[in-house]
């Protein structure tokens, strides 16, 4: 039934007691030829997002994501929905084929005429996984250098909600070519997103990479990479020196893993009011989260762990790290994220070794007001990468900027959407004149 009503399908559901939204589906083919399915709630901004399982019978399909799932039955000319989360009522609605769904469009989006084409690629990486990824292709331009975008962490499709398609349409029209691909397990990428790990992540960026350098149509190849991203990069340009002649890292990790969160959780405590004294004993609890996470490689036994740590907790720090927004972002156990193995290996990284091994040459970029990454990471980039006996690493810390790259005031993540500037030019401006400089 799938394969039969590709395209995007959008209704609005009722909620119980609350305002009515909408909600849809886009049916696809993903890049090995298989059909599937993303789900989109544009009232909240969120396209894209992965379904974990899907079971057609021809009559009807269930689509599982997000411990929700959403049945379709056709009928004639449209899908009825029973949309359920996981103990909770099926909610019953219609979906009507659009042409696309609601969307944002802001200044930096990218529009025709473009100077440039695209080719749309089906990439075979490991374990079977096939990435959906375009490459675009600067018009006019003889042997261009190409430049592969890496994504930061979290379900991220090729254009990373407008970075990556800023950035790629950016250095197209700057005659450097571009490829993005998505992530293992969303949009049209095959694989399992939620089983992922970094060494996953990494032999899909070389499988990029082989898949470029095999073109034979380009001069130098080099990687730009985001927040988790650069990593990511480091790791392959380190592991495979003869195949990536240069390396861009904005907003990357530069700190081990574990202290890297640690960082994190007490800058977010802090952004969000916490005095010296009250974000030291957030991350003091921090600590021990993280070491049960580390040392329970079974995630219900790292669950269960980490529930009885938060049940020793005083009822006044609960407050407190309620009060600060800390339960509900990097400690909460109910957000799903505690028991999936890429935390754990991310907590356990070493990225400073990654960044000792890369020997090409590196721009490192952060932003002044970055709060995820906060601006102690650029220093361990150069560190690593210089104490590697590697000299040739530049970098800079940009004013006003966040973790998105955007000319921000607080930089705060809740400011992140409601900028309407997509990716500082400075930003872009800054790795299109290093990409040209590699010859």
């Amino acid at each position: 039934m799938l394969t039969e009503h590709q395209g995007s399908w959008l209704g609005e559901m009722k909620i119980p007691n609350g305002p009515t939204i909408k909600i849809g589906t886009e049916l696809f083919t993903r890049a090995d030829g298989s059909p599937w399915a993303s789900i989109a709630v544009p009232d909240q901004g969120l396209l894209d997002i992965p379904v974990s399982t899907i079971h057609d019978t021809g009559a009807t399909a269930t689509l599982d994501f997000e411990r929700a799932r959403l049945k379709l039955t056709w009928a004639t000319d449209h899908f009825n929905a029973e949309f359920q989360e996981v103990g909770g009522p099926p909610l019953t609605f219609e979906l009507k084929q659009v042409a696309a769904f609601p969307k944002k469009i802001r200044p930096q989006t990218p529009k025709a005429p473009f100077p440039y084409r695209d080719e749309i690629l089906a990439i075979p990486s490991t374990d079977g996984v096939t990435l959906g990824a375009t490459l675009s292709i600067p018009d006019g331009v003889a042997r261009p250098n190409v430049v592969v975008l890496v994504h930061g962490s979290g379900p991220n499709t090729r254009d990373q909600n407008g970075t990556l398609s800023v950035l790629a349409d950016y250095l197209a029209r700057q005659g450097i070519a571009v490829l993005r691909y998505d992530k293992r397990g969303i949009a049209r990428s095959t694989g399992s997103y939620d089983t992922h790990t970094k060494t996953d992540l990494a032999e899909d960026l070389y499988a990029v990479v082989q898949a470029l350098n095999a073109r034979n149509q380009f001069k130098r190849l080099g990687l730009v990479g985001h927040s988790e991203g650069p990593g990511i990069a480091a790791a392959v340009a380190g592991e495979h020196p003869q195949s990536v002649d240069f390396l861009v890292s904005l907003a990357g990790v530069g700190l081990p893993g574990l202290e890297m969160m640690l960082l994190q959780d007490r800058a977010t405590a802090v952004a969000n009011g916490a005095t010296r004294d009250e974000a030291e004993k957030i991350v003091a609890y921090s600590r021990k989260y993280y070491a049960i996470i580390i040392d329970q490689a079974d995630a219900e036994q790292r669950i269960a762990a980490l529930r009885a740590l938060d049940g020793k907790r005083s009822p006044e720090d609960k407050a407190m790290a309620d009060k600060y927004k800390m339960n509900q972002a990097s400690l909460s156990v109910d957000n799903g994220f505690a028991g999936k193995e890429f935390l754990r290996v991310m907590l356990m990284a070493d990225t400073p070794r990654d960044w000792r091994a890369v020997k090409c040459p590196v721009l490192a970029l952060n932003g002044s007001l970055d709060q995820q990454v906060p601006v102690e990471s650029l220093a361990g980039i150069v560190a690593s990468v210089e104490a590697g006996g590697n000299p040739r690493v530049e970098s800079a810390i940009l004013p006003s900027l966040n973790h998105m790259l955007q000319t921000a005031t607080t930089g705060a993540e809740d400011e992140y959407g409601r900028i309407e500037e997509i990716m500082a030019p400075m930003v872009m401006q800054r790795v299109a004149a290093f990409v040209h400089r590699q010859e």
